[in-house]
């Protein structure tokens, strides 16, 4: 369905002070229980002065499908070493080529 896509997946909050989490990666594995991606995390951060925090590398990460709170298909030559985020409004963006930019959060969530 997904697997060897490209996509970004936001993570449910489960309470108030929990920071926006974002995955953006290639799907690897894909069940009715959990999705396996190749993937860097984002996470919302007042800390950071373009309001993400996003890792260095990317990493194996295994999300359980009840976490998950949507799934974007982003362009299969979507390139994680080139991850880039802009602002619309207080909207913090992920800037993707072609279709409209993809949302990430809202600013001072984290």
């Amino acid at each position: 369905m997904i697997k060897d896509r490209m996509v970004r997946v936001k993570v449910k909050k489960y309470f108030k002070e929990q920071r926006p989490m974002c995955y953006v990666g290639k799907v690897t594995a894909f069940s009715e229980n959990w999705v396996v991606l190749d993937a860097k995390g984002i996470m919302l951060s007042r800390l950071q002065t373009n309001g993400v925090q996003i890792d260095t590398k990317s990493n194996a990460v295994m999300i359980p499908r009840e976490s998950i709170d949507n799934i974007r298909v982003l362009p299969d030559n979507y390139d994680l070493n080139k991850i880039q985020v802009t602002t619309e409004g207080q909207q913090l963006r992920l800037v993707v080529d072609g279709p409209r930019d993809v949302f990430l959060g809202e600013l001072g969530e984290g």
